[in-house]
């Protein structure tokens, strides 16, 4: 599951985003338009990922928020490919593969103007690997091995591992570990469930409870010259039927989970009479 979740959320990403090296050199990104997409739920349970599993929190505020390391969005699938995104390189170990010391970027901003420093991604960890009381937090235990996080300064974070392990770098990559403003969570541990403030490359517009969640671009991402899309818009519809007609009829471009195979048939039955080459285009967004 937590693979299946990486996967999309790196889809997600690589697609709202645009992976910086996806485009060969006939393929040139444009800069412009928005990406309407549908999400298989009526609404998510709540907007903050350290303490939800479900897909609908991802596929609806993920853009919204930056992470210390991700998969690499140009290679999704991979279990083993991970690059930064608020560190500036990956690290080596040191003490014996016991310690990790991430540089955090410079002139990074949460979307209220306010700087995002090395404090912020240590709290954020902190509250993800040991949770306040009565905070819940379902990945606590993917990061038995971490006895401590510390931001010596605005610009380094380590992690203390208790003992040396190759799985801390897959768990570190996970999607769900979104970086928060350390004053927030100081003030309202769960502040986020019901609220988006993020530093990724979309800003929060609106959210329409049972109909729809938009963001748009933000001029102020740290990573030049990114995102290429001027907004996006997620349509909930937890019915498959709705999902595949909105496709078809092109009010939304894709839904990132896909279509079981026998939504696929009903979906090409319908579109058949209709439209020889709609059958290859739903089948290709279904894959995408």
């Amino acid at each position: 599951m937590e693979a299946r979740s990486a996967t999309l959320a790196a889809s997600l990403g690589a697609l709202l985003i645009g992976a910086p090296f996806a485009a060969s050199a006939q393929e040139t990104p444009k800069h412009g338009g928005g990406l309407t997409y549908v999400i298989p739920a009526d609404a998510p349970p709540s907007f903050d990922a350290h303490r939800e599993t479900t897909f609908a929190t991802i596929h609806s505020a993920a853009p919204f928020y930056s992470v210390l390391v991700r998969v690499d969005p140009n290679n999704p699938a991979s279990t083993t490919d991970f690059v930064c995104d608020l560190c500036t390189a990956m690290p080596q170990p040191t003490d014996g593969g016991r310690t990790y010391t991430f540089k955090v970027r410079s002139g990074v901003k949460f979307h209220d103007g306010s700087p995002l420093t090395a404090f912020d991604v240590a709290a954020s960890w902190e509250h993800i690997i040991h949770p306040p009381e009565g905070v819940l937090s379902p990945r606590e235990s993917h990061y038995e091995m971490v006895n401590a996080v510390e931001a010596p300064d605005p610009t380094t974070v380590v992690f203390h591992l208790k003992f040396a392990t190759d799985a801390f770098l897959p768990a570190l990559a996970d999607p769900y570990s979104w970086i928060y403003r350390k004053e927030v969570l100081d003030a309202d541990p769960r502040w986020y469930e019901k609220n988006i403030l993020g530093s990724g490359p979309f800003k929060f517009v609106d959210y329409q409870v049972g109909q729809s969640i938009k963001g748009i671009r933000n001029p102020d991402y740290y990573l030049k010259g990114l995102p290429y899309l001027d907004g996006f818009t997620g349509i909930y519809a937890d019915k498959q039927a709705v999902r595949v007609d909105a496709i078809r009829a092109d009010r939304a471009a894709i839904e990132f989970r896909g279509f079981p195979p026998h939504g696929a048939r009903r979906a090409r039955r319908r579109i058949g009479r209709q439209d020889h080459g709609a059958d290859q285009r739903l089948e290709l967004r279904q894959f995408c």
